[in-house]
């Protein structure tokens, strides 16, 4: 359903962009719909959180939980808990958020799409003040995004380490050598187009 959020600026280029995947998007298929095991029945997934710690458990040992470019995984569960918590954050340039000066926009609202199992967000880019950017983004140029959000703990694939800080990494997490990591207690900062 439509909701109205906020009156519509001529200054800003409105887009919508898919900020992030969650883990279990590796259970739909392309057409996004549920791949099926050996037997053809529907594959499923849980997170094992006994001993303080989450391990991926699905029906198919074969699906790993889905991770982006940078190995992360984000259970589905947390990003709904989190999604919100992107309105309003800033639209910057390639993760530079501790300065004003790069910030091109703001994030409007965002969506936790449950078919598709994804954050998407409405952004707003100044067109008046980033001309040459916001005619990257509308012509399709510039056309990735990439969010940025503090992890309150990160959880090794391989061992199961749990790390609130960079001293608890393990080996695996410090080599980069594990399958990902898996994120929880997110903390949103802001949104990138790179």
């Amino acid at each position: 359903t439509l909701k109205q959020i906020a009156p519509k600026a001529k200054d800003f280029l409105y887009f919508s962009a898919i900020m992030m995947h969650a883990a279990e998007a590796a259970l739909l298929d392309s057409s996004g719909q549920l791949k099926k095991d050996a037997q053809g029945n529907d594959v499923s997934a849980h997170w094992d959180k006994r001993g303080g710690t989450w391990r991926w458990m699905c029906s198919d040992p074969s699906i790993k939980p889905y991770k982006n470019s940078n190995n992360d995984i984000f259970p589905e569960e947390e990003l709904i808990k989190a999604h919100k918590k992107w309105r309003g954050r800033p639209l910057c340039l390639d993760h530079k958020s501790s300065s004003v000066d790069m910030i091109r926009g703001i994030i409007v609202d965002t969506y936790y799409d449950h078919s598709n199992k994804r954050v998407i967000a409405l952004c707003a880019l100044d067109k008046i003040n980033y001309p040459d950017l916001a005619r990257k983004v509308s012509t399709g140029y510039a056309n990735s995004v990439s969010m940025g959000t503090a992890v309150g703990k990160a959880i090794c694939t391989d061992c199961g380490q749990v790390a609130k800080i960079e001293s608890d990494f393990c080996d695996h997490m410090r080599r980069k050598s594990c399958y990902g990591e898996i994120n929880v207690d997110l903390n949103p900062i802001e949104l990138s187009i790179v």
